[in-house]
């Protein structure tokens, strides 16, 4: 493969991607970045939105990302955290669902850089 035919590639968004699976599990963004992660399981649980609201202040920056398909309408409680701490928050939907786990995540925190945090679950 020649340069040419690598740059077309990444202009259309057809070339290698880095990490898929990392990916999928963490709703788009890397492990590396990730604050708080929180299973399907745990949704709707007071312990998973109160460490989500305690995160959001401690990380001001960080996006919350949201899989509506997998939260629910419990996924309106966890976006008004985020809107009141004045968070960024990403909305997912038809999200590739990640084939690693029997209990995927619904939202994940994440930061813009890495953070590498030893324990991102609750």
């Amino acid at each position: 493969m020649d340069v040419n035919e690598r740059l077309e590639q990444n202009q259309n968004g057809s070339g290698p991607n880095l990490k898929p699976d990392e990916k999928r599990l963490y709703l788009g963004t890397f492990r590396e970045r990730v604050i708080l992660a929180i299973h399907l399981s745990q949704v709707g649980s007071q312990a998973s939105k109160d460490a989500l609201a305690d995160k959001l202040k401690t990380y001001p920056d960080a996006t919350l990302l949201i899989d509506q398909d997998r939260a629910g309408e419990d996924y309106i409680d966890y976006l008004q955290l985020a809107i009141k701490s004045g968070n960024p928050y990403t909305l997912l939907s038809n999200n590739e669902v990640s084939k690693q786990t029997t209990d995927p995540y619904a939202f994940v925190l994440a930061s813009k850089t890495a953070v590498n945090l030893p324990n991102i679950d609750l």
